[in-house]
């Protein structure tokens, strides 16, 4: 579905994370806000459908997760157990459950981003924003054309030029973009 330089997500992972997020509610919460589930996908939308947005904001919140591990490294940083600990403290804290919720790898994957991003934040400061958007121009990212594409200079991804069937879905119908027109980008 998508990769980062030498890093990818399988087709199958990320649209598991989709339906993952899309069902955990508190994660969701985390994520993206005061979105619901009628945001992401249209009522009468096919289970594994979802809006673009919202695959979108998904997409690019991989890509960012596979970014950090490089910006890290380059930083002379590492991520630590307490690093860790210390999100998941958070995640109890304000949204109980939603770790606990989420299958352990996928957990996992989630858990090192957050740190990551919280490691590079402290180490960095002021200037994390701009080691950032670097990390992204610098990277190789690609994302399956049945998600949209990579748009380097907005750094985004960008909606598919036509609706695409759902999975397994061979009828060509597929979902209406405008049902999330309301969730943030990510």
């Amino acid at each position: 579905a998508i990769q980062v330089d030498d890093d990818s997500i399988s087709r199958r992972d990320f649209e598991d994370q989709l339906d993952e997020v899309y069902e955990n509610e508190a994660f969701r919460g985390v994520l993206f806000g005061q979105v619901g589930q009628e945001q992401l996908r249209g009522e009468d939308d096919p289970r594994g459908s979802f809006a673009q947005e919202y695959v979108a904001a998904m997409g690019f919140v991989q890509i960012q997760f596979m970014v950090i591990p490089t910006v890290l490294d380059d930083e002379g940083l590492e991520l630590t157990d307490a690093d860790r600990e210390a999100v998941v403290e958070q995640f109890d804290s304000s949204a109980p459950g939603a770790l606990d919720a989420l299958p352990e790898s996928m957990r996992d994957e989630y858990v090192d981003g957050f740190a990551g991003f919280d490691k590079l934040r402290t180490e960095l400061g002021d200037d994390f924003e701009a080691v950032f958007t670097v990390a992204l121009d610098e990277a190789d990212i690609e994302v399956s054309s049945r998600y949209g594409s990579w748009d380097r200079d907005q750094r985004t991804i960008v909606q598919p030029a036509g609706p695409l069937p759902a999975p397994g879905d061979g009828d060509g119908e597929g979902t209406d973009p405008a049902d999330a027109s309301d969730l943030p980008a990510g």
